[in-house]
């Protein structure tokens, strides 16, 4: 059995680490992994990891409850929350469309994030999906699905990496660089 991104090398490490480690370590490991398995559950509203029936974030009273960041993975929630840039909510899609992996619409939580914005006042929706080309066409796919709604719906502005040299860039970055451009002030 093989851990995600875990190479042969890393592995091998991992083993040699455990065959050395004392009994009472690797006892505390498993129960440890075991204890992940059974008390981390999903939240009810937005899908992240918790320990409750709601994530720490939907039962934050500071968030602005009128904004969702849809995002396919909860390592995406993650990377947005260390950085402290959103103060809204979350939305974990467990994916993106892709014909390639066999995932289609009933696999993902676009119907419980419509449910969600036919319940709550949501007054922003940002749609923060990779720019893969599965991550645009679920980004469209759910855009297109919203536009009944009256709610803004918004994409991350994307463009040229801090410390880029220009002529290594790709012609779709180059392009949504020049499209985003903002005015100096």
């Amino acid at each position: 059995m093989m851990f995600p991104g875990v190479g042969e090398k890393t592995a091998i490490r991992f083993i040699m680490f455990l065959i050395q480690s004392p009994q009472s370590f690797v006892e505390a490991l498993a129960k440890d992994i075991i204890d992940i398995k059974t008390k981390i559950k999903l939240c009810q509203k937005c899908f992240f990891i918790s320990e409750n029936d709601m994530c720490r974030i939907c039962s934050d009273e500071t968030r602005d409850k009128a904004k969702i960041c849809v995002v396919e993975s909860i390592e995406d929630v993650i990377s947005v929350e260390r950085a402290g840039i959103w103060n809204g909510l979350y939305h974990v899609l467990w994916g993106v469309l892709s014909a390639q992996e066999g995932a289609d619409v009933s696999q993902l939580k676009i119907k419980e994030l419509i449910s969600r914005i036919t319940t709550e006042n949501i007054k922003e929706v940002l749609l923060f999906t990779d720019t893969t080309v599965e991550g645009e066409a679920t980004a469209m796919y759910i855009k297109k699905l919203l536009s009944n709604f009256d709610v803004k719906i918004t994409r991350p502005a994307y463009g040229i990496p801090m410390g880029m040299e220009v002529e290594y860039l790709d012609p779709a970055t180059l392009k949504r660089a020049i499209h985003a451009r903002e005015e100096i002030k």
